[in-house]
Formats: structure tokens, sequence, C-alpha cells
């Protein structure tokens, strides 16, 4: 699966989780180009056939390249299209206009009064953000032009990580804060990189942090409300809700991000819920 290397595009990371997924369909269905990473890539063509994307709009639009959030190469082959090795001249690698990132963990129950919930790898959205700055990093090395084109990144955060404003329902306070202790620490971390390096001498042209309520539903893009019925709000005036569709995440992510760009909420920590 190829895309033009003379054609922008967008890179997704997580593209088999829900969120993720969903806005993958949309950013698809309406005629962008974009590449994805996948431990198993006929796992993310069947999850996208299933959604009804047509076979031809996914060989002709996607590119997927099979690695894991821990393979640089494999990264850097999705931040610039499988370019980056191609040829050694400054001006012939293409980096990706947009990353969405949507990288979580699998939940895990523990014995623990203080912290019983962690995650199958709790350092998973640190460790992805950490990863794709230092690919991008390397890709600037290389090829210095690049740096005129960085990329924007989006990535999925949650509710209740907050230091500004309480963003959570007072009936889901003690579920967030004492049992999303541990996966809400790493997506801190993740938050904390991403705002660190979006500026003009960070990896990232912009940064927008999507906090969304607790997730519902799979990313089937017909099992949710539609985006336009999401309560928006920012960090210091948040939409407080109890729960959102993942599908309804992913359409609003690549309405207000992917076909806009953007730059409207560069910087912001935007809440979403229903």
């Amino acid at each position: 699966m190829t895309t033009s290397t003379a054609t922008q595009f967008i890179a997704f990371f997580g593209a088999t989780g829900g969120c993720t997924n969903a806005c993958l369909v949309h950013t698809l269905k309406a005629g962008f180009f974009a590449t994805a990473l996948a431990r198993t890539p006929s796992k993310l063509t069947d999850m996208l056939l299933a959604q009804g994307l047509e076979k031809s709009i996914i060989d002709t639009q996607l590119t997927i390249v099979k690695g894991d959030i821990a393979d640089l190469l494999a990264i850097k082959s999705v931040l610039t299209n499988n370019n980056t090795f191609e040829s050694t001249a400054a001006d012939s690698v293409q980096i990706a206009s947009q990353i969405i990132s949507g990288i979580g963990g699998t939940p895990q129950m523990r014995m623990s009064l203080s912290k019983p919930m962690t995650i199958d790898n709790p350092e998973i959205c640190a460790t992805t953000t950490k990863n794709i700055i230092q690919a991008l990093q390397e890709i600037y090395s290389a090829h210095p032009s690049t740096t005129q084109h960085k990329p924007s990144i989006a990535v999925i955060s949650t509710t209740g990580v907050s230091d500004v404003r309480e963003d959570v329902p007072f009936g889901f306070r003690t579920f967030y804060h004492v049992g999303l202790a541990v996966p809400h620490r790493d997506k801190k971390e993740m938050e904390r990189l991403v705002s660190e390096n979006a500026s003009s001498t960070g990896v990232f042209r912009g940064a927008v942090i999507v906090r969304p309520s607790l997730l519902k539903g799979d990313q089937s893009v017909k099992s949710g409300k539609g985006w336009q019925k999401l309560k928006v709000g920012k960090e210091d005036k948040p939409a407080v809700g109890f729960t959102v569709h993942r599908a309804d995440v992913g359409q609003w992510i690549c309405e207000q991000v992917v076909k806009t760009g953007g730059e409207s909420y560069f910087g912001q920590k935007v809440t979403l819920t229903n």
C-alpha cells in the first residue's frame, strides 16, 4: 500500500484503537492521504473494511507500516511515508503535515486499595511520544530542509488530569483520581512532552491535546451520535460530563483538527463529552 510522496499526508499512531481508528476512517473518506503504524497490518485493513471503506480507498490513500512504538525506524517510515532513507538528498523527504496519536494500553486490575488499576504498559503514552520526538529529531538532523515543514500533533489524553480546573463529575472523582491514578500519570507525562515540544524550537509546529471524558462504545463510525452533538470545553472552562463515544471523538478530531489544520486549537487542552 503506497501513497504519492508528492502528496501531503497525515501520520496515525494507535489506528487500531477506537478513537483513532474512527478518525482515520473519516480522514480517508474525506479524501486525505495517510500513513499508519500497525503491529499487524492485516488487522488494521480488516477493521477499515469492516467500517465500510472500499478497498480501493485503502490501497490508494493509506500506507500501513508494520512495527510498534519501540521501533524508531518504523516510526520514521510512518512520519515520512517510507521515504526517509530512499535518498540522501535533503529535498527528497516529505514529512507528514499532521500527527494523530491515540496510543493506549490495556487496563488491568490488581490487588491494591490505593492503586487498584494499572495498564499492561504503564508508560506507553509517554514512551510513544518520546519516540516520535526522537524520530523527528533524527529526521531533521538527516534532512535539515524538513524543519521548514514541521508537523502538528494531536494526542488523545483524558479528563481527570488537569491541574487548573476539575473536569470530572463528582460521582466519578474517586474512580478517576484513585482508581485511574497509574494510567493518568502516563497521560500527564505525555501531555508535558507534547506541550514542551510544540514551539518554535520544538519538533512540532503546534499541538492539540484532546481530553475526552470516560470513553464508551467502539470505533464504529455508524454507532456514534455525531461530533456536532458533543460538548466542547477548554482547560480553564471544561465541558464536564460522564461519558463520550469513541466514534464521536474520532470524528471531532477529523472535522476540527485534520480538515482545518487545527491551528485554532493549538496550545489548547480540549475537553469533549456528551
